[in-house]
């Protein structure tokens, strides 16, 4: 029921219509308010679109140069990982030194994750650069697919706090103007209720 009645309210202060005592200002700020949920409704599902595919585009031009240049090379592993695993880690991993062998041909060596139980002398796949250095896995599908429904989430929050921004600007822009006529109007209006008696 509160609800109710605060949208009531809300609705009761910008929509048009023929009171007299709505000053041009009040009209105006109806009118830009009206705009804005037009923009909002017309503009935002054209700009998330938009976003979407571009960002997915990107994505999957980035995932093509990803196949391109890593690689998967299998690590031995020199020593069991030590670290033990907390309840902390995000994918159950740990990390342990292994050598491996770069695309170039270069033998490498340095850290790789591992699952916590794994052995001295385990096959680890991993991927790695041009030059043999450990990197993530090329983009898949789903993550292409999410960095576009990323972007259009975030170019529609983007929007309406841009359009709600501009409507407490307008407001406050408003209200300013509007007390200011009052004021004017009531510094007329007060000497003729100072001078009648009752």
């Amino acid at each position: 029921m509160k609800k109710v009645r605060w949208l009531g309210r809300v609705t009761r202060g910008v929509r048009p219509d023929r009171n007299p005592l709505r000053r041009r200002t009040d009209r105006v700020e109806a009118f830009i308010f009206g705009g804005l949920v037009v923009a909002a409704a017309a503009g935002a599902p054209l700009a998330a679109s938009t976003a979407s595919d571009w960002a997915h585009a990107g994505a999957t031009r980035e995932a093509h140069v990803q196949q391109e240049t890593r690689h998967q090379v299998q690590a031995v592993l020199l020593a069991a990982p030590r670290a033990a695993v907390s309840g902390y880690t995000v994918n159950g991993m740990t990390p342990a030194r292994a050598t491996w062998t770069a695309p170039s041909g270069v033998q490498r060596t340095g850290q790789v994750s591992v699952p916590p139980d794994a052995a001295k002398g385990t096959a680890i796949t991993v991927w790695t650069d041009q030059a043999g250095n450990v990197t993530s896995p090329p983009l898949t599908a789903a993550q292409i697919a999410d960095q576009g429904t990323f972007a259009a989430l975030m170019t529609v929050a983007a929007i309406v706090a841009a359009l709600l921004l501009t409507a407490v600007a307008t407001r406050l822009l408003v209200n300013r103007r509007r007390m200011a006529a009052w004021t004017a109007d009531w510094a007329v209006t007060a000497p003729m209720w100072n001078r009648q008696r009752w």
